[in-house]
């Protein structure tokens, strides 16, 4: 299951999402992906 969250971001943050064509929500499911996993 997918659960939908918001997230804040300032506005430099998203001018480099945008530029690099970021995914930012894979990007932040990767990420937690490995938080998580380094944890265990």
């Amino acid at each position: 299951m997918v659960k939908r969250k918001n997230i804040s971001i300032r506005d430099d943050q998203e001018e480099w999402i945008q530029e690099n064509h970021l995914n930012l929500s894979r990007f932040v499911q990767d990420k937690l992906d490995e938080l998580i996993e380094e944890r265990e």
